[in-house]
Formats: C-alpha cells, sequence, structure tokens
C-alpha cells in the first residue's frame, strides 16, 4: 500500500530532525531572514506560509529546552535583523559622533526584539504539545501576545508586526478596522502556521481537519470581508471641498542643517508651495468655494527662522484667507539669564493669513536613543550622554490630541513621525473636538534609499484602516501620500524626489 503525501512528508521531516544541531540553526536564521521580506517594500505575503509553517516543523523536532529557545532566538532575530537592519543608516550620517555604535545598533535591537518573542515561544513549548490542536493554538497564542508585549515594553516599538505583511493584499488588511493590528497579527501567525501544524500533527484525523478548515475558512471570510468593504467605499463621497498641498523637498540630513543652506532650503519649500496653489488655482471652475491646506514635513522650518520677520513675511505672501500652512519646526526656548538652559521642541506650527505662527502640537512619543536618554535622571552615567539629535534631546509633549484650527478645517489628530507607528491613534481625542482626519509629519532622510520609509509608509496606511480615517502624510525625503480611510494611495511622491502632491482632502467614513 503506498504511503499518503503527508507520511512521506513527514518521513522526509523526520530525517530532517535527525540532523545536526548545526543544520537547524542557519535553516532557523535563514527561514526568519526571509519572512521579513512579506514586510515593505517587497509585500511577498505568500512567504508567510512556507516560512511560519517550516519554523513551526524544525520546533516540533526540537529535543531540548535550549534547542527550542535557539531556534526561535535565531527565526526572530533573522526576521529582525533582515527587516531592521536600516536603522543604523542614522548613525552613518555625515558629522554624527555615535558612527562607532553602528554595529551595536543592528544587532542589539533586534536582539532585545528576539529575546522577548523566543521566551514566550519557549514557555510555550514547555506547557504544551506542538503537535495537538491545543500546542498550536497556545502557540499561536503566546507568539501573538510576544508581539504585543514589543508594542508596549520599553516605550513600544511595534514595527514590522506580522500582520502588516498584508497590505500587499489589501482586502486582508481590512480586518484591522474590526479588531486592530494585534488581532491581525495573531492571525497571521495562525494561518502562516497551519500548514506546519498539519504535516506534524498527531492528533486524530477528525481534530486536526477541524483546526485547518477552521482557518482556511476564516481567511476565505477575512478575504471576502475585505473585497465587500473595499467595494462598499465606492459609496461614499470622496472629498471635502478642501485640497491638501503636500510638499516634499527632499533635503538629504547630511545638509539639512548646515547653517549656509538653511535660506536655501526655505526658499525652495516655498517656490514648490507656490507652484502647487498656482496649479491648483488654474484649475478651479467660476463659482468653487475650495479651501487650501499647504503641508509642509517634520522640522520643515528652522528655529532661528519660526518666528523671524522675514519669514512670517515670506510665507504671509503665500496665504490667503482660504490657504493655511501646517509645517513641522524645531524649536529652541531659552529659560534663565545669568544660566541660561535651552529647551527644545519638535513641534507643529500653523499660519494664517496676517496671524502670527502659533505652534498646535509638540511632538509627546519621543524615540528612546534618538531624541532623549531614557533613565537619565536615574543613572547618573548617562547624563553626559546625548542623543542621535546631538543635543540634550526634545521636550516631551503633553500626549496625544485633536486639533480644531478654525471652523473652515474639520478637526484632525496630528502625529509626528514616529508617532504613527503606534496603533489605535485617536481612540480617546481631547479638547472636545472629533478628528475626522490624521496628519502626520516626518522627516525620514536619516535612513536613506532603504526599506525604512516603505515600512514607515505602511504603518501610516494601516493607522487609516484601523481609524476609517484619511491620513495626509508629509515626508522630507519621502515618501510623502494622501490615503484614504480604506489605506489606499490617492497620491503620493516617491522616496527621493523633490516635488508636491495635491489632493481633495477625503472624507472620513460614514458607515
Amino acid at each position: 500500500m503506498n504511503a499518503s503525501p503527508q507520511s512521506k512528508i513527514q518521513s522526509f521531516l523526520s530525517q530532517i530532525g535527525q540532523a545536526p544541531l548545526l543544520f537547524h540553526m542557519p535553516l532557523c536564521l535563514l527561514i526568519g531572514i526571509t519572512l521579513s521580506f512579506t514586510q515593505a517594500p517587497y509585500n511577498l505575503w505568500p512567504l508567510l506560509f512556507p516560512c511560519f509553517s517550516l519554523f513551526y516543523i524544525l520546533l516540533c523536532h526540537a529535543k531540548k529546552t535550549i534547542a527550542t529557545f535557539g531556534f526561535a532566538f535565531l527565526f526572530l532575530f533573522g526576521y529582525f535583523t533582515g527587516g531592521l537592519y536600516w536603522i543604523g543608516n542614522a548613525l552613518l550620517v555625515e558629522g554624527n559622533e555615535y558612527k562607532w555604535a553602528w554595529p551595536l545598533a543592528v544587532i542589539a535591537l533586534p536582539a532585545l526584539l528576539s529575546l522577548i518573542g523566543s521566551i514566550y515561544i519557549t514557555l510555550s513549548t514547555l506547557w504544551f504539545n506542538l503537535k495537538k490542536p491545543s500546542g498550536f493554538i497556545a502557540f499561536c497564542v503566546f507568539l501573538g501576545f510576544a508581539e504585543w508585549v514589543r508594542g508596549y515594553a520599553f516605550t513600544g516599538f511595534p514595527w514590522n508586526l506580522y500582520g502588516y505583511s498584508w497590505i500587499g493584499l489589501l482586502p486582508v488588511a481590512q480586518i484591522s478596522y474590526l479588531c486592530g493590528p494585534y488581532v491581525l497579527t495573531f492571525l497571521t501567525i495562525l494561518w502562516g502556521c497551519c500548514g506546519g501544524f498539519y504535516i506534524q500533527s498527531n492528533d486524530t484525523t477528525r481534530n486536526r481537519n477541524i483546526v485547518i478548515w477552521s482557518l482556511i475558512l476564516s481567511f476565505v471570510l477575512s478575504f471576502g470581508y475585505g473585497l465587500a468593504r473595499l467595494s462598499n467605499a465606492q459609496k461614499i463621497p470622496s472629498q471635502y471641498n478642501i485640497i491638501t498641498h503636500v510638499i516634499q523637498p527632499n533635503i538629504p540630513q547630511s545638509e539639512k542643517w548646515k547653517a549656509q543652506k538653511l535660506a536655501s532650503h526655505f526658499e525652495e519649500i516655498i517656490a514648490l508651495s507656490q507652484d502647487s496653489l498656482s496649479a491648483a488655482n488654474s484649475k478651479k471652475t467660476s463659482g468653487e468655494d475650495i479651501r487650501h491646506i499647504l503641508i509642509w514635513p517634520e522640522t520643515a522650518i528652522p528655529p532661528s527662522f519660526i518666528y523671524n520677520p522675514a519669514t512670517f513675511q515670506r510665507i504671509n505672501n503665500l496665504l490667503d484667507e482660504k490657504t493655511i500652512l501646517l509645517s513641522g519646526a524645531m524649536e529652541i526656548e531659552k529659560t534663565g539669564h545669568e544660566n541660561p538652559a535651552y529647551r527644545y521642541r519638535n513641534a507643529l506650527f500653523v499660519w494664517e493669513k496676517d496671524h502670527p505662527p502659533r505652534r498646535i502640537y509638540t511632538k509627546s512619543h519621543l524615540v528612546p536613543f534618538g531624541e532623549y536618554i531614557p533613565f537619565a535622571d536615574l543613572l547618573p552615567e548617562w547624563s553626559a550622554l546625548k542623543p542621535i539629535t546631538g543635543f540634550n534631546g526634545f521636550e516631551q509633549g503633553q500626549g496625544e490630541k485633536s486639533i480644531q484650527i478654525n471652523n473652515n478645517i474639520p478637526a484632525l489628530t496630528p502625529l509626528i513621525c514616529y508617532e504613527i507607528i503606534f496603533p489605535y491613534t485617536q481612540k480617546n481625542p481631547v479638547n472636545g473636538a472629533k478628528p475626522q482626519w490624521i496628519l502626520t509629519i516626518t522627516n525620514d532622510a536619516w535612513y536613506g534609499d532603504s526599506p525604512g520609509p516603505y515600512q514607515h509608509f505602511t504603518q501610516a496606511r494601516f493607522r487609516a484602516i484601523e481609524q476609517k480615517s484619511p491620513v495626509i502624510r508629509a515626508a522630507n525625503t519621502g515618501i510623502s501620500g494622501i490615503i484614504d480611510p480604506y489605506g489606499r494611495i490617492i497620491s503620493q511622491k516617491k522616496l527621493k524626489k523633490r516635488g508636491k502632491i495635491s489632493a481633495y482632502l477625503p472624507i472620513l467614513e460614514i458607515p
């Protein structure tokens, strides 16, 4: 009697299980690196299934706890290193005094993230049998919980959640509207490991098939829900009578703060803004009541320019009663006279016609070691350290809030750079105004032409889906974009391209 295909596969994998440990360990690392290609800019989501399944099979063959931990750590280390290696680029920018720390940056963070996940994976194998349905579900729950933990531990870093792979298959990504990206990540782990469990299960055929078919059905239903949601989206009004103009100056980080170039950078942004407004006005038909929002990226205006009369005049000439400017700016406030101190803010300012600039938001969720040194007050030996910014760090804002600029502009939630990566923004808006759109401004020049800006942009698209809210993103070097409440890109400016994009502000989803 011929053996079934499953038996042949199990026999082959049993032979792999007998292979030396030194064969399994680099294989786990390679699988993890391959899994990283499911994230932007590659979006190869089909790799979820072979990568997770093969990793699950190897775990089932681990004979000792230390082997399980080692397999898990190497798998996750491969995934995080393959997806986050670009973080070290910030240390290689011309003039950065911390270039020596590049190896530490590209190894330490992936190692820390891998440690969190490998602990939970090892616990699941200690307490449950991976070859039984209960063990399979427990493994997926534990790994999914580990993803939630890294989203909050040590101020949180929920970058490249497994669920973000579905940006390449947008109907499945719509599930994050119902349950958020962490539940979508849990489902992704279930779906990805499904094949591995099918091959390795030693439970009855009936129990195994119930699990497998339930997961297949859940994927089909998720895909069908997403298709229906995207189809119904066509019936919803698509715009306010407001045109957003996003400016992408594409200034390299090595030149951004050179004193002799600050004026020319500013004039480039002014020129792009004038071109964008002129093009929109030339298309305007008689009788249209159109308003305009100019949007400049993070720290587009240097400290010495914010309250400078010449700056005010140049910007004021751009504006009229139906046009406002929202721009990122780096603000420095001097306090004291005999022993002056300086407070640095990464902020969002608004300019309206004939009105002085006003700061309406200060970045609240700062980047550890990039914008401040954590625990510096508790660890005296760290007090002399400076973050990558090169000074003592930014002052922390008062937290997320919704802002109503005036009665003609819908209330918005502003987020600066790193803040867009955290799920569930807008859940508890303050100031009474219900936000109708999310504005996120960023620099992203630190990371050059790497996967980083693409992954950052993907997370902005997920915020749009989960919040059913349009997202307008202005980035210095890209990727700038105007995103509807379903994560669809209305308009974008590609990475490392100078220019502007304009589109009507998408309306908040009604249903």
